[in-house]
């Protein structure tokens, strides 16, 4: 295998900003035009997040419309299709927080010291990503903890879908059905998978709406990102919920994010 490249063809002037890799050959980028734009991964999983949203609200509503007259194995059916979905919403959302936290780090100086302390303590990383968003929009201590209520409760989820090791095998009463369900069917299910992908998008959103970073590459990058996010707010999927319909657990009421002077 010496090359590897995108089978599509593309026109001449597309080929322009194709990187095409050469595997075994030279490091070096060959000649001709190529594109220097840093691809930014956070919209990507936002829009994935979103997506799979959509499908668990599908899910959602077949769940409802067939369960009074579907067999036990046909119930079973749509409780797993509105469990994948809404696993796979929710692990988007982590990782879009991530992306988006990588990407804010690298625009500022976090001191190397901090950065070997959280590695010492084993810092959670809920911790230590407010801190880099605290420093990097210069945020209030109220709003610091609001951030950090979100991030905890949002990675509580994802790590759930990731390392389930924790949880047993105890059936627990599921919020809409008010039936006894394995615990990952009510844990991941529309309401929740919407909670958290909500709050995902609103915190991205609000930080970046109204920061004035004191670094100009990060000031580049938010409002890149801030032109990306306006097509996904409106997403249907993203609707709240009838006020009959409860949760696992809310989130903590978070309050508009807006920057204050360190």
């Amino acid at each position: 295998m010496s090359n590897v490249s995108n089978p599509q063809q593309v026109s001449g002037g597309e080929a322009a900003s194709v990187l095409v890799v050469t595997m075994g050959e030279d490091e070096n980028r060959a000649s001709g035009s190529v594109s220097n734009a840093r691809f930014d991964v956070c919209p990507t999983w936002l829009e994935l997040a979103i997506r799979h949203l959509s499908d668990a609200q599908v899910a959602r509503g077949a769940r409802i419309g067939t369960w009074d007259v579907a067999d036990e194995s046909a119930k079973t059916g749509v409780l797993k299709w509105e469990f994948e979905a809404s696993i796979q919403a929710i692990t988007a959302s982590g990782i879009a927080l991530d992306a988006f936290c990588a990407a804010v780090q690298a625009r500022i100086h976090v001191p190397e010291g901090l950065i070997a302390e959280w590695q010492e303590k084993r810092t959670p990383r809920h911790v230590q990503m407010s801190e880099v968003l605290r420093r990097a929009f210069s945020l209030a201590p109220k709003h610091v903890t609001s951030v950090r209520q979100s991030l905890e409760e949002i990675f509580r989820f994802r790590d759930l879908a990731m390392d389930p090791s924790a949880k047993t095998n105890t059936r627990i009463l599921h919020p809409e059905l008010g039936i006894g369900v394995e615990w990952r069917f009510a844990y991941f299910r529309y309401q929740n998978a919407q909670l958290i992908v909500s709050a995902t998008l609103r915190l991205i959103a609000e930080l970046v709406a109204w920061s004035k970073p004191e670094e100009a590459e990060l000031r580049e990058y938010v409002d890149a990102l801030r032109a990306s996010l306006d097509s996904l707010q409106g997403a249907s999927a993203l609707k709240s919920q009838p006020p009959d319909v409860h949760p696992i657990q809310s989130f903590p009421e978070q309050n508009s994010i807006r920057t204050a002077r360190r």
